[in-house]
């Protein structure tokens, strides 16, 4: 019986030498580049640990002082006649009450008592045991300043981030401010506010308290990158000299600071459509005065907004300051302190 040979199997496929050559260096280059990060990230959680260790008490400027507000300490720094109008500000991301160095004085000669505040996580206040950084939160922290100061109805003025609690407070309680300004104010105006959507992998890595904290110590707090994240703010790049960066880190001392950073930023980003202030109707209401302040060049919170919210409020004003971004005053002190003497000296 003659049987027919079999049919032969074709070799395996092999991959040629030269492209495993390649593979095995990519993945050598890509196992480096992993351990490279993840020393960077250790690196940074080390220096984190090793610098922040100072209380508030221990690290704030002696000139100023805490005073209880809702549920923290607020921290405040004070300029001009005590008896005159009393003008409250509050900064944006990454500033404190130090950083209004330059215009605060400007201020006081324009015939009001400045109170320059930290909102927390920023600056030197104490943070809230709950960490509850919401807009809400924090527009309670300055009607309880406005409260414990004494002081009446205040002119209330609001920078960038700081803007959204600044209004949210004139908004919760307009008895206590006689005149609100916004400048370059981060509002987020929603027409109709949708439910908070799942952000995906990404945000739920971010929601774990201990890798957003590394990672905020990597690229946030990481003094390397504190120039690099301030002229992303500004268009007068210029400015961002390394004095100028000097005065936004002292904070970062704190102990626990990079963590309360995290926390601030979690819940900033997930807010959407829960304030007064998210809302155009809330605009609308306004008892007092508003003044917009805004720098042409500002690629933050760009000069439209500015214009949607000067047509929200019957009577605003809006004034618009040239070659300068989301930062004026830092940008050109001279041309914001002047215009702002204008707006306090003829509110």
């Amino acid at each position: 019986m003659i049987t027919e040979p079999r049919a032969r199997r074709a070799p395996p496929s092999k991959v040629p030498r030269p492209a495993r050559g390649w593979l095995s260096a990519a993945l050598r280059l890509l196992v480096a580049a992993l351990l490279c990060v993840l020393l960077v990230v250790a690196l940074s959680w080390v220096r984190m640990l090793w610098v922040e260790d100072r209380s508030p008490r221990q690290a704030a400027p002696a000139q100023g002082r805490w005073l209880h507000a809702h549920d923290v300490e607020l921290y405040v720094q004070e300029f001009g006649d005590p008896a005159a109008p009393p003008m409250v500000l509050t900064h944006g991301t990454g500033a404190w009450s130090g950083t209004w160095d330059q215009n605060v004085q400007a201020m006081a000669a324009a015939g009001y008592r400045v109170i320059a505040v930290d909102l927390p996580p920023f600056g030197f206040s104490t943070r809230p045991a709950a960490r509850d950084y919401s807009r809400c939160a924090q527009a309670r922290r300055i009607i309880g300043l406005i409260d414990a100061l004494k002081l009446g109805p205040v002119t209330l003025l609001g920078h960038s981030y700081g803007g959204g609690p600044a209004a949210e407070a004139a908004m919760l309680q307009p008895d206590r401010v006689r005149h609100l300004i916004l400048v370059d104010a981060a509002i987020g105006l929603l027409e109709n506010p949708a439910p908070a959507k799942s952000g995906g992998v990404v945000a739920g890595l971010f929601g774990i308290r201990p890798l957003r904290t590394a990672l905020i110590a990597t690229v946030g707090t990481q003094p390397l990158f504190s120039e690099f994240w301030l002229r992303k703010f500004v268009a007068r790049k210029e400015v961002v000299t390394s004095s100028r960066t000097e005065i936004y880190r002292k904070p970062f001392v704190l102990d626990g600071f990079t963590a309360s950073l995290g926390d601030w930023a979690v819940q900033f980003a997930g807010e959407s459509g829960r304030s007064l202030s998210e809302r155009p109707e809330g605009f609308r209401r306004l008892p007092m005065p508003l003044t917009l302040v805004w720098g042409q060049e500002d690629t933050i919170t760009p000069l439209s907004q500015a214009r949607t919210l000067q047509q929200l409020v019957a009577g605003s004003r809006l004034l618009v300051l040239p070659g300068v971004g989301h930062i004026p005053q830092i940008e050109d002190p001279a041309l914001f302190n002047l215009r702002m003497a204008e707006v306090l000296r003829y509110p």
